[in-house]
């Protein structure tokens, strides 16, 4: 079945009938139907004129110096589509039910208007602005989380919601088309959550760029441009060099105390418990136990392939060939939601193709340019049980549906795979990502989450159950919505397990500007989880001690880490600026010193004894990685942290696609959408 989003609707691509929709003959349909439902149905609904002037005397007292209020924009993502499959009388059915809900979560005196077409607008009347807002959020997790029942149908919704203040609004009329622009904004991602207002959303008060601006200042912009991440690594040597090293003299010289001492102790302290963590998780990552029996039959499941096809149209039939003939024991659907800025030949092949198979689904989405978009707009199309998510390089191995389903019908939430890398010989470096992602998904991810009992989903190779995906979403605004996601799930309770036996096999980047743009939207987007989790990890009743302690050290401590291993140096440094002696015999020196050499062999030993079979008959490979971590890469990836932390605080979130294919296109950066989130694909 060939699709294409468009507009908040699903539309066949290729229609074959015009659907013609009698508007007048819908509204005289809700109208006899509203005559039968009982008045305390109705209460706080009321009818487009009662709304506006209810409106209109709300922001008539505002303008008096009354009190401010929200207006809120709701619609239901899959409403055009359930009427064009079930009639106007199932669509009056979902409102009802809809409307049910929203009585129950909202204020007494709000009001509610609900058009035929299910667009939603509330008047919070009496409540603060944050208290209404929270109310909003609610109502959408709580539509989304809900299965409607509608004669024998089974319907998930997926709300969308925006809203303004009467503050926000020079007059009355302006209050309802200004929640609708940001509503718009919010159907964009689908992710559930709010958007509030801002001048950017809506015609009249977007700014205008000015293209003929001066030639010289657009010179300027664009060298300052070019060195602007040279710049930003200077600026984290000096921040972790120099600084410390000036604050060591001036407590020294100035205030008189010496703070080097206990200073290399922590430093000390840091070092080897991280080097302790580290031999740990690999310990624990030796004995992973098999999934019990599935409990039940294997159910249908669901595929979500994610695709930016200009970047991936040279491996896209491929994956999709591997999916094809998986030979999942149970049904197995297949969704590719891809988006592209133009069309492209290879799309009337992928078109062929869902025509010939009856489980294979090619959607378009029109308008999005992220990950996130692409999962959020095709979620209400799953039908399976569980749900995975791939990237458009990713070939499952056969069985790893089945060994999912084994941990999820026992009482597991999420099960995150393990990513191994299938083209290992286009590059060298390639073959160093291969041996990476073996101590990542074969070592670190199996055992961090038997040592803090909880797991995380990287994006990729991922199970969920259908309705807990459908519930949670993913997030445009982050730069890894995968984390994110994860841990809003693991907040509330639900499991995540790490199996390095679900294996699915990916493209490696194969050169040093490809690492740098992906691991730079790993490191920024990790540290935007961090900023927006750290506190909510401790605040959760769902989460024991020892995971809200595993859960400060996989989200702070790393975001310190980087800037922790400099401070060897600046001491050092100071040391020898003053004159003192250094022993390198000393036995804490000498003890430490040897502890935090040997990790590295170490952890590469684990990674080669738990690699999958196709990594691990290259032996060298893992001893060129050991050199190549040792002596570059580990400081590579502490520098592009550091840099990261920069750049998320000068709110730069834009970024180039990792290429897939082995010829890919030269792609621009992506440009963040109006509402400051991070857009990002592939």
């Amino acid at each position: 079945m060939s699709l294409v989003h468009d507009q908040g609707a699903l539309v066949a691509r290729r229609p074959v009938g015009r659907v013609v929709i009698d508007r007048a003959r819908v509204r005289s349909d809700v109208e006899r139907r509203l005559a039968t439902i009982p008045k305390e149905l109705l209460a706080g609904v009321v009818d487009p004129d009662e709304f506006a002037t209810e409106l209109a005397s709300e922001y008539d007292r505002y303008a008096r110096g009354g009190r401010d209020c929200l207006v809120a924009s709701m619609s239901l993502f899959e409403i055009p589509s359930v009427r064009l499959r079930l009639g106007a009388a199932y669509v009056f059915d979902v409102i009802t039910d809809v409307t049910k809900l929203l009585q129950e979560m909202l204020a007494p005196l709000d009001l509610i208007n609900i058009s035929e077409e299910g667009e939603i607008f509330v008047l919070a009347r009496e409540s603060r602005i944050a208290t209404a807002a929270d109310r909003i959020e609610d109502v959408c997790k709580t539509i989304a989380a809900r299965r409607f029942n509608e004669h024998g149908e089974r319907i998930l919704l997926t709300p969308s919601a925006g809203y303004v203040t009467l503050s926000d609004a020079d007059a009355a009329t302006e209050v309802l088309r200004r929640a609708t622009d940001a509503r718009e904004v919010a159907a964009t991602h689908l992710d559930l959550r709010p958007q509030r207002w801002v001048p950017e959303m809506s015609v009249d008060t977007a700014a205008i760029d000015d293209d003929e601006g001066d030639t010289g200042t657009s010179r300027w912009a664009s060298l300052l441009e070019r060195f602007r991440t040279p710049g930003q690594i200077l600026a984290t040597y000096v921040l972790g060099l120099f600084v410390p090293f000036l604050i060591y003299w001036t407590f020294d010289a100035w205030v008189g105390v010496d703070v080097t001492g206990p200073m290399y102790l922590f430093v000390v302290v840091t070092l080897v418990l991280t080097g302790l963590m580290i031999l740990i998780e690999a310990a624990l990552a030796v004995n992973q136990p098999h999934p019990p029996p599935p409990a039940e039959p294997y159910p249908d499941a669901s595929a979500i392939i994610c695709a930016y096809l200009p970047n991936e149209a040279g491996t896209i039939l491929d994956t999709l060939d591997a999916f094809l003939n998986l030979g999942y024991a149970g049904n197995l659907q297949i969704i590719l939601a891809y988006n592209t800025p133009e069309s492209l030949p290879v799309e009337e092949h992928l078109y062929e193709l869902a025509d010939q198979h009856p489980n294979l689904d090619v959607v378009r989405i029109e308008g999005s340019n992220s990950k996130a978009q692409n999962v959020n707009a095709v979620l209400h199309l799953a039908t399976g049980e569980f749900t995975a998510m791939f990237d458009a390089d990713h070939e499952p191995r056969p069985g790893a549906f089945e060994r999912a389903w084994a941990w999820l019908s026992n009482g597991y939430d999420v099960v995150q795979g393990h990513c191994l890398t299938r083209n290992g010989e286009a590059s060298w470096l390639a073959r160093m990502i291969a041996v990476e992602f073996e101590s990542i998904y074969a070592v670190a991810h199996p055992g961090r989450a038997r040592l803090h009992r909880f797991g995380v989903f990287g994006g990729s190779n991922g199970y969920w159950r259908t309705e807990l995906l459908h519930q949670t979403r993913m997030r445009g605004s982050m730069l890894t919505e995968d984390i994110d996601s994860s841990m809003r799930a693991v907040e509330l309770g639900y499991k995540i397990r790490s199996d390095r036996d679900v294996v699915s096999r990916e493209l490696a980047t194969t050169t040093f500007q490809q690492v740098w743009n992906q691991r730079m939207r790993w490191a920024q987007g990790w540290f935007q989880v961090t900023r927006q989790h750290a506190r909510r990890v401790w605040q959760t009743p769902h989460l024991t001690r020892r995971q809200k302690v595993g859960a400060s050290y996989l989200l702070t401590y790393r975001e310190i880490y980087p800037w922790l291993s400099l401070q060897v140096f600046p001491l050092v440094g100071y040391w020898l600026f003053r004159g003192d002696s250094l022993r390198f015999d000393h036995p804490v020196f000498l003890l430490t010193t040897l502890f935090v050499l040997h990790v590295g062999p170490v952890q590469t030993w684990y990674a080669y004894r738990l690699a999958d079979y196709e990594i691990k008959q290259h032996k060298s490979w893992f001893v060129w990685y050991l050199v190549f971590a040792t002596l570059y890469y580990t400081e590579y990836k502490n520098t592009i942290a550091r840099v990261s932390h920069i750049k998320e605080f000068m709110g730069e979130r834009s970024w180039r696609v990792t290429p897939r294919s082995e010829d890919p296109v030269d792609l621009e950066p992506l440009v963040p959408a109006a509402t400051g989130g991070a857009e990002i694909s592939g």
